[in-house]
């Protein structure tokens, strides 16, 4: 009860002025009844029932004036809101973003922290976003230049889908660039509005200007590194054996320069670690956007107060239950004026448990994606809005005739798009629509290796599949002809023809198989060639940075720099 009186107050106290026009309204009411009956002293009784006309159009109601003022009183204090009791609530929230940064440099290969470099780092990434539940973030990947993998988004499962694809190879041009990396840092966080951001670089390089990590931290946003691999360094493998070499012969053995790093750090406003096999590398950054906060204080960074409170604090309404007392005195003045008062207070609005009800919802695409992810492709399907996305979920699913149909809703489908549909053709039998459809791709793009090599397959298949039916169609009349000479000599010779029979039928049998078996592998080749198109996420990304580069730099070749 102590904490009821001390908690207790109203959320619209402003909502008590209505009291005086309840009292007002009230007192014309007694004025009109005094008049009424003034008129008992002029008129006789029995007259005066046929004289007055009330609400039923024959006799005059009277009016009970103190059913209308409790009833007001009640309404008034609902409408006041009387509230003891907070709901749980979130407080505040961060309003920082973070841009992981992932360096891509062939030097990221190097095995001095097993199993190398960058599978530690994307390790270390996937560690950071399962435990970075709120805020956005974004990823870029760099080496000699940098590019946007993934724009702020509150989505993880965005950044974690793309990590896969991200290996050294892809980069068009190596090296350590450290200072375009924050160049498009800065572009991300102007795009979003972001007035404090942080940096986060998980690399071995340490390429920067001091007038860059300035001019960042000048805009307001901090920079922090993890440190990837070691002191002693390692040779950086190849791909066909060996380890990579500089102009002179002698391998490779890229070090982790921490002081260089360190310093960039502290110029930064940042913090530095070096890449652990726990948590303690990323709890400082976590720190940074997860900190303790005091209900009764705000936190404070740099030396200026950011406030960002999620939402007023939110109490539990108890005016509601006073309605309740509002049904008997209806009852008991049931009349047009009191229950237009009644309905007037029973529109009143309950906003909190309206935003509970919208907040059990989520987005269709984030469930999608979560299906996806989820391998539910079934379910995913029927959740995507967007067809290009649906088209996806159903070729999982192997659901082709509805992954067709998807491609049919597309108002404007792209490459992707094309190269899809003919997939699901592909899959679906229809060789012809689908050497169709790999025509269109290789139209608009001439250069899609993938195209190039299903539409060859197909051809192929077509081919071989029509010398089939030609063999086939000949072997038929054989059969016949032979059936027909077995059939005249039957009579003659039927033990002889029944052994000729027999003899005849596991031939064929035999033949039957072959082909059986020819078909199965053709098939089984074909069907991995479509499943090497979407294990390979790598491709895509590296002729997406090739063009970006490109188009940078007129359509130049990357060139220059080291080749680590």
């Amino acid at each position: 009860m102590m904490d009821i009186g001390s908690d207790f107050h109203f959320l619209r106290p402003w909502a008590f002025l209505c009291l005086l026009l309840l009292f007002l309204m009230i007192y014309k009411l007694s004025k009109i009844n005094q008049a009424s009956e003034s008129w008992k002293h002029i008129v006789a009784p029995e007259l005066l029932a046929y004289l007055q006309v009330g609400s039923d159009g024959v006799h005059a109601s009277k009016r009970p004036l103190w059913l209308l003022a409790i009833a007001g009183v009640l309404a008034v204090i609902a409408l006041a809101g009387p509230v003891w009791e907070k709901l749980p609530q979130p407080m505040y929230r961060q309003s920082s973003a973070l841009v992981i940064a992932l360096d891509l440099s062939r030097s990221m290969d190097a095995a001095d922290v097993k199993p190398s470099r960058l599978v530690r780092a994307k390790q270390k990434i996937t560690d950071l976003l399962s435990l970075h539940k709120e805020g956005q973030s974004a990823l870029i990947a760099f080496a000699g230049t940098a590019y946007v993998v993934t724009p702020l988004t509150e989505d993880k499962q965005t950044i974690l889908s793309q990590l896969q694809g991200l290996t050294t190879d892809i980069m068009p041009k190596q090296g350590g660039d450290l200072n375009r990396v924050m160049e498009k840092a800065l572009a991300l966080f102007k795009q979003s509005s972001v007035k404090h951001g942080q940096l986060l670089l998980l690399t071995d390089s340490d390429g920067f200007s001091d007038s860059a990590v300035q001019k960042f931290t000048q805009a307001g946003h901090d920079v922090s590194v993890i440190g990837i691999g070691t002191s002693e360094g390692a040779p950086i493998p190849k791909s066909m054996g060996g380890f990579l070499t500089d102009r002179h012969g002698n391998i490779v053995i890229p070090s982790l320069h921490v002081s260089r790093l360190q310093d960039m750090a502290k110029l930064g406003h940042g913090i530095y670690r070096s890449l652990s096999l726990d948590n303690t590398d990323i709890q400082p950054v976590l720190a940074r956007f997860n900190p303790t906060i005091d209900p009764q204080t705000i936190w404070q960074n740099k030396g200026e107060k950011e406030q960002s409170q999620a939402m007023h604090d939110a109490w539990r309404e108890e005016g509601s239950w006073l309605l309740l007392l509002l049904i008997p005195l209806a009852l008991l003045g049931f009349r047009r004026g009191l229950l237009l008062v009644a309905l007037c207070v029973s529109l009143q609005t309950h906003p909190v448990e309206a935003s509970i009800w919208n907040d059990m919802w989520q987005r269709p695409n984030s469930q999608g994606e979560a299906l996806m992810a989820a391998e539910k492709y079934k379910q995913a399907a029927g959740v995507f809005k967007n067809p290009a996305w649906r088209l996806t979920a159903n070729y999982r699913d192997k659901n082709y005739a509805a992954a067709l149909h998807d491609f049919d809703a597309i108002k404007q489908p792209g490459i992707d798009d094309l190269y899809n549909k003919a997939n699901v053709l592909a899959e679906l039998g229809r060789l012809d629509e689908a050497i169709e459809a790999y025509e269109q791709v290789l139209k608009k793009s001439p250069e899609h290796q993938d195209a190039q090599a299903n539409k060859a397959l197909l051809e192929k298949m077509k081919k071989d599949q029509q010398a089939k039916d030609q063999q086939s169609k000949d072997q038929q009349s054989k059969d016949q002809q032979s059936k027909d000479q077995q059939s005249k000599e039957q009579q003659s010779k039927e033990q002889q023809s029944k052994e000729q029979q027999s003899k005849e039928q596991q031939i064929k049998e035999n033949k039957l198989s072959e082909e059986n078996i020819r078909n199965i592998e053709a098939k089984q080749a074909f069907e991995q060639t479509l499943r090497r198109v979407p294990d390979d996420p790598s491709g895509l990304l590296r002729r997406k940075f090739l063009y970006q580069y490109q188009k940078q730099h007129a359509g130049q070749s990357p060139q220059g720099g080291d080749a680590w």
